[in-house]
């Protein structure tokens, strides 16, 4: 908007210069950009170096001071030894702070909602207020596209109709014969590294990596597109997978710099590499869903000349399918594009987070081998009374529920969540002006003595026993959001995570390889451990 106003009084001082005759036209337009130019550069200056400090409506608010010079914290938060590092020892400064302000590239001002108040708002109240900011669309969306992640609005709300119904619980429930497949998958490598050179060693976030992609893209697409390729592309939907999401040292670089100095065009091969991954995988999908969309319309079309009874198929339907033909009844359904990001993120979203999970679980248990122990004498209690575990019935272990809880609570795969002011805001008592990014961190949550107590930093399920006080707050639990921008997989994410922990624990005890404690990957979008985990399985 102020370039927007520079622009225009430029562009107004050579039509006052040529309309009285000062001066000749050449002369003028150099006036013009030089005034330009330097009304550009005195608005950065102001911005950067006198605006955050001097002007703000949010200067006031608590948050560090020891800020370098025109990148305020971004370079310590890079360079912390683990992505929540930073963000915890602001939350012990100042833990009963609705918002915490610290300073990114350019000085730009960032508030991280640190107490549940703030977090009801943003999420809930003034959800629909909040758009994603440019950086992370750029960060982000060149990836995943828009879809449910990005849309706003009646889009998001359209989005969020036509996924609902298909992730339901009751749906998710009848799902439960892929996890278990997926799962007992899992035990036949665990048994073969018991019996190989490895001597049970196994590396768990690789092997929940494969299942996770496994289990939800059969779950979603009805098919394992590990191996799924376009006409038009030697590359598998994995390999284009693993190339946009999975990228060297150099990508990952310059994925994290893109967002703020453009370096895509460059045609270097981290570069290349990524934009062949990204238009042969999204044509796979575009094809993919072409001929489900053909499918849906004939089977509609032949459903008037068929009896009732074949109605009964549609419960075997795949979430593809169920989208389109949500979609499909909707007045006016969202395009193809749209269609190919929400399945890019749900297989994203539903893989990465998922296997995080597991891998943060299993490390807990391995860290913990008391909980295992008690956990394990759960679930084979659970057996004996039913051998073939429903999914009500895994849903209904208690144990099992509150180590999954509380594993989510200490190890969030998710990270943060940023969001941008569509308007001026007063949340919590804060005045927040238009345009002010607002991030959700699911760890000043999830780590704030305010809601958790004094032992907010030990691991301990039976907290979950007794959910009261702040505790009972819906949004003091944040690792898959809340509000209308939750997430729509929560139920499948829950279910298949606890389905594999059941296979797993009732065949095998899990040990640390060596040093049990780990090292956190950064940066990166998701909580994983440095270098991976190791586990030492043994048979029962």
């Amino acid at each position: 908007m102020e370039s927007l106003v520079v622009a225009l009084a430029s562009c107004a001082g050579v039509v006052l210069l040529l309309q009285y005759n000062y001066t000749e036209a050449p002369v003028a337009a150099g006036f013009g950009v030089a005034f330009f130019v330097l009304g550009t550069t005195v608005h950065k200056i102001v911005r950067a170096l006198i605006y955050p400090f001097y002007i703000s409506k949010l200067r006031n608010v608590p948050g560090p001071k020891d800020n370098q010079f025109l990148v305020g914290q971004a370079i310590r938060l890079l360079k912390a030894a683990g992505p929540n590092e930073l963000y915890l020892e602001w939350v012990r400064k100042w833990p009963d702070a609705p918002f915490i302000r610290h300073l990114s590239w350019g000085n730009s001002e960032v508030l991280l909602v640190n107490n549940l108040e703030a977090a009801r708002e943003v999420l809930q109240t003034h959800a629909y207020s909040f758009v994603k900011p440019s950086f992370f669309v750029k960060l982000v969306g060149e990836m995943m596209g828009t879809g449910l992640l990005f849309g706003v609005g009646e889009q998001h709300r359209q989005l969020r109709r036509i996924t609902a119904g298909p992730l339901a619980k009751p749906n998710v429930r009848k799902m439960l014969p892929i996890f278990q497949d997926k799962a007992k998958e899992v035990s036949d490598i665990l048994d073969k590294a018991i019996e190989g050179e490895d001597k049970g060693v196994v590396e768990v976030e690789y092997l929940f990596n494969r299942a996770a992609f496994k289990i939800i893209s059969t779950a979603l697409l009805n098919r394992d597109i590990s191996n799924f390729r376009s006409k038009n592309s030697p590359l598998t939907f994995e390999q284009c997978y693993k190339g946009i999401l999975d990228q060297p040292l150099l990508g990952k670089l310059i994925t994290f710099i893109n967002p703020f100095i453009p370096l895509r065009w460059l045609p270097i091969e981290a570069n290349l590499a990524f934009i062949r991954a990204n238009t042969a995988m999204r044509s796979m999908l575009a094809e993919l869903i072409q001929e489900r969309v053909e499918e849906v319309r004939l089977q509609q079309s032949e459903k008037k000349e068929k009896s009732s009874q074949n109605d009964e198929k549609t419960e075997k339907k795949d979430f593809l399918t169920n989208m389109i033909e949500a979609n499909l009844s909707e007045r006016k359904g969202v395009s193809e594009q749209v269609l190919i990001d929400t399945v890019i993120q749900c297989v994203s979203a539903g893989h990465e987070t998922t296997a995080g999970a597991l891998t943060w679980t299993t490390y807990a248990l391995i860290k913990y081998p008391e909980i295992q122990k008690r956990l394990r004498e759960e679930i084979v209690s659970t057996q004996q009374k039913q051998p073939e575990l429903s999914a009500a019935t895994i849903d209904s272990i208690h144990y099992l529920n509150n180590v999954v809880s509380e594993s989510l609570r200490v190890y969030s795969p998710s990270l943060l969540a940023p969001w941008e002011a569509g308007e001026d805001l007063v949340i919590a008592g804060v005045a927040i002006p238009k345009g002010t990014t607002v991030t959700t961190i699911p760890a000043m949550i999830h780590y704030n003595p305010s809601v958790w107590g004094a032992d907010v930093n030990v691991f301990n399920p039976d907290r979950w026993d007794a959910v009261t006080g702040a505790v009972a707050n819906p949004f003091s639990i944040e690792a898959f959001i809340n509000g209308p921008r939750t997430c729509p997989g929560r139920a499948l994410a829950l279910l298949e995570i606890k389905t594999i922990l059941v296979e797993m624990l009732s065949n095998f005890s899990l040990e640390a390889v060596n040093d049990v404690d780990v090292e956190f990957s950064h940066p990166t979008l998701t909580l994983k451990p440095k270098g991976g985990l190791n586990v030492r399985a043994r048979r029962l």
